[in-house]
């Protein structure tokens, strides 16, 4: 009896950028498969090409050889268009630097996920917002914000439309370790609550232990860890 299948599938993924006249090669023939529901780990040092493997996940990136395939579907025959509907509609980002519009508020910012998609069902997003604590905070703008709360609201931004995938890109980077073990505590409780699919990129390898799975990256190619 065969099991489910993946929610994301690479298949001997490659990134070669030039730099002059010589070719570096980033990532070499990488392969994953991660299930409906898992929360894997990608370890790797600065500059082993974490962001841009989830670049190339999202589609933000294109491979240089090889596929990224998201609930079944490939992604290197779509059109930008297409890529732009995906990433609004099954995927969503959390990243380091948090990249919240700072003249949005809170609120603002948490709904405009929901409002690229045309929906105006807005409930998911105070109730998000209670979830991560700040749901009386709801009209301040970024810049009144601690870095832990701009995560937290970074977070439920990438939430609110129920993505498929969460991809996320050295969440705590920015954080200490305190306020980054809290938000960590909050990006695994609400995705597991959602029964969601999860990818986060780190070099903090205390996240290894909240993982279902850990991966990393050596010399371009993704080994078991």
């Amino acid at each position: 009896m065969s099991g489910p299948n993946p929610l994301l599938q690479l298949s001997s993924l490659s990134k070669v950028y030039r730099e002059g006249g010589a070719e570096k090669s980033i990532l070499d023939r990488v392969e994953l498969s991660i299930l409906p529901g898992e929360f894997v780990v990608l370890l790797g040092k600065s500059g082993s090409g974490k962001s841009t493997l989830l670049n190339l996940i999202s589609g933000m990136d294109t491979p240089s050889s090889g596929d990224v395939r998201l609930m079944g579907q490939s992604l290197k025959s779509l059109s930008e268009a297409q890529l732009t509907q995906i990433r609004r509609q099954q995927i969503g980002i959390v990243f380091q630097s948090f990249n919240l519009i700072p003249t949005l508020t809170v609120e603002e910012n948490v709904r405009l996920p929901l409002e690229l998609n045309g929906r105006k069902n807005f409930e998911a997003v105070s109730d998000l917002l209670q979830q991560v604590g700040l749901l009386d905070r709801r009209r301040v703008y970024p810049d009144r914000l601690s870095g832990g709360e701009q995560q937290r609201v970074a977070l439920a931004r990438a939430l609110v439309h129920a993505p498929a995938l969460l991809l996320a890109d050295e969440p705590t980077g920015n954080l200490d370790a305190h306020t980054g073990a809290e938000a960590l505590n909050l990006l695994d409780s609400l995705v597991r609550q959602r029964g969601g699919t999860m990818l986060v990129a780190t070099h903090d390898r205390e996240m290894r232990a909240r993982a279902d799975r850990v991966v990393a990256l050596v010399d371009g190619r993704l080994v078991p860890s």
